[in-house]
């Protein structure tokens, strides 16, 4: 039987791996060394590609990569309702703003949430809430408000402490499970760098939160009984420099759709740049056949040797003429794939677009996390793969390079920090919890069978983690 009943999640957004672990050292999260790491575990977990908010999440709530939820990013575009349906709500996507009301419409219906598979679940500041009753989706209505306050008035905190104050009022209702998102590490570190006193100030919000959390259990003898997760979907660099990749594709000769002037080529597209997080790219480009197929990469190669070219692109992937995902970038080209038994395949081209020294040719998915874990891009190989398996990602997708990001205009405020892309400092994430976890290489996508290991259900056959405990 589980020694655990229930469990409280929290998404500290955008928490860095190597903040989060210094602060620890230091003594800065006092609460969370105590109540969590002393109790069980502190570990560094790879996320997904792209790493960034709602993408990042299907993991954590579903078990499940985004690629394989049809989620490509916080932006897509979609082919054949672009094509087929004039006036459908179907045709693209941003979940900036109102917008962000479709996801739970928007993600595959093969998986279920763990909101579905817990019904007595609370959520707060959480898009992906499907399975939530009206009732116990504290923010439903409300989120929207005070995530425009976070982005615009520079006052995260005030919405952190509304989090803080819906979280410990709905311990008394006993939920089998909560989601709670803290947002001031990550809109701070957007409007100033990931290690702003504003930012360190909110780590240390969550620690205060853990505090309390932990204080109002203990009181009622529900502490040891209750699983406590605090991670992170991604981390972020400063940005020093923006491109403008519309205008990139603009100056192609494209007619480019685009957020947020969606009317602007609202038929007449041949060709779309939808970004995430800022240093990730969907682009897509009308084929020669029409918008009923995907563009392939050898079709586009004068676009992506372009895109080379510019200093602020990183990695260019897209799948080729055999349905493989292949990769270019400054140190070389590749391809690579999943074979029917399911182990990734890697064939170089020339050089190695990754640096990986010594990476077989072929790896189990257990094998390649290993190999590449502590490299700069840790899981790159399965994460493209895994978003390119999405009929509304890109033709093409774009990872920036450190320092840059792909928008330079339409972010206001001014975005001095972006996250998105394959490379580490956007990759690794911190994963602390109230339970003992001795595997050494850890992907976000393991955190949801873990959970129900944990709490004594089963795990389901179809999700792509694996439990941490079994």
């Amino acid at each position: 039987m589980s020694e655990f009943k229930s469990c409280i999640f929290i998404m500290a957004d955008g928490s860095r791996a190597d903040v989060f672990s210094e602060l620890l050292k230091s003594g800065d999260l006092p609460n969370i060394s105590k109540y969590l790491v002393e109790k069980g575990s502190y570990k560094e977990a790879v996320t997904v590609f792209p790493s960034t908010t709602g993408p990042a999440y299907t993991p954590y709530i579903m078990g499940k990569y985004p690629g394989r939820c049809n989620l490509p990013g916080i932006r897509w575009f979609d082919r054949d309702a672009y094509k087929d349906k004039l006036l459908s709500f179907d045709r693209f996507r941003s979940y900036i703003g109102l917008e962000t009301y479709f996801m739970n419409s928007d993600v595959s219906l093969d998986y279920k949430t763990l909101f579905e598979v817990f019904p007595r679940s609370v959520n707060i500041f959480n898009e992906l809430s499907r399975g939530v009753s009206y009732k116990n989706d504290k923010t439903f209505f409300s989120k929207l408000f005070y995530k425009v306050k976070s982005h615009f008035t520079d006052k995260s905190d005030e919405v952190d402490l509304v989090a803080q104050r819906i979280l410990l009022q709905s311990l008394k209702d006993y939920p089998d499970y909560i989601y709670a998102v803290f947002l001031g590490i990550d809109t701070y570190s957007h409007l100033n760098h990931p290690f702003h006193k504003k930012v360190i100030d909110s780590y240390r919000r969550v620690d205060e939160t853990i505090g309390l959390l932990a204080k109002n259990l203990e009181a009622e003898g529900r502490l040891e009984e209750t699983l406590i997760i605090v991670a992170s979907d991604h981390g972020l660099t400063q940005t020093h420099s923006h491109f403008d990749s519309l205008e990139f594709m603009n100056n192609q000769g494209h007619k480019t759709f685009y957020y947020p002037n969606v009317f602007k080529h609202f038929t007449d597209a041949d060709a779309a740049c939808l970004i995430s997080g800022n240093a990730m790219a969907n682009i897509y480009v009308k084929s020669k056949d029409g918008w009923g197929r995907k563009s392939t990469f050898e079709e586009l190669r004068g676009l992506v040797d372009n895109f080379m070219e510019r200093p602020e692109i990183d990695i260019v992937a897209g799948l080729d003429e055999q349905g493989r995902s292949r990769i270019i970038s400054t140190k070389g080209e590749a391809v690579t794939w999943l074979d029917p038994e399911g182990n990734i395949n890697y064939q170089k081209i020339s050089g190695d677009p990754f640096n990986y020294n010594g990476m077989p040719n072929k790896m189990s998915s257990k094998e390649a996390l290993a190999n590449s874990f502590n490299t700069e891009y840790p899981d790159a190989l399965l994460q493209i793969i895994q978003l390119l398996e999405s009929q509304r990602a890109g033709d093409l997708v774009l990872s920036a390079a450190q320092g840059y990001d792909l928008r330079a205009k339409h972010e206001n405020p001014e975005h001095c920090s972006s996250h998105g892309a394959l490379f580490r400092d956007h990759m690794l994430v911190p994963l602390v919890m109230n339970a003992k976890v001795d595997k050494e290489y850890i992907r976000t996508v393991d955190i949801f069978p873990t959970i129900l290991s944990l709490l004594g259900h089963p795990v389901p056959n179809n999700i792509d983690g694996v439990s941490l405990v079994d």
